[in-house]
């Protein structure tokens, strides 16, 4: 697969992924990550969910949080894509989470260890880029 192709892969499954943050579904975030799978978050805790429901339960907890501090939509930009293999990538990208009226109220870097299993690109670990 050419790197472009890749790239234009890779930024269709995180178009994915910001739709099912959008959707405040703890269920349909789950949906995109591999189990068990990893994730270090902004505040530097590391937490390996090992079950869906484990997953579900932790990202739902994320959602209604993000919606709390007014989190409305978000958006990604300088994507990075790097392969790992032919069943796995690297992808490196900049949030923006943004309020109702489209102002950012929070920006990070993160990085997503992403696999290829029979259903598409899974997230098997992401890791924010924490100062």
């Amino acid at each position: 697969m050419s790197a472009q192709a890749l790239t234009e892969e890779v930024s269709a499954f995180l178009k994915e992924y910001m739709e099912a943050f959008g959707s405040f579904s703890g269920a349909r975030i789950a949906a995109l990550y591999y189990t068990p799978c990893v994730t270090l978050r902004a505040d530097g805790s590391i937490h390996c969910l090992q079950s869906r429901l484990d997953i579900e339960r932790f990202f739902q907890g994320v959602a209604d949080a993000y919606y709390r501090d007014g989190y409305r939509s978000s958006r990604f930009t300088n994507l990075d894509v790097v392969p790992i293999g032919g069943r796995s990538t690297l992808a490196t990208v900049t949030w923006e989470l943004l309020r109702e009226d489209g102002s950012v109220l929070r920006q990070w870097r993160q990085s997503y260890n992403l696999v290829r299993v029979e259903k598409g690109w899974q997230i098997l670990a992401s890791t924010f880029h924490v100062n």
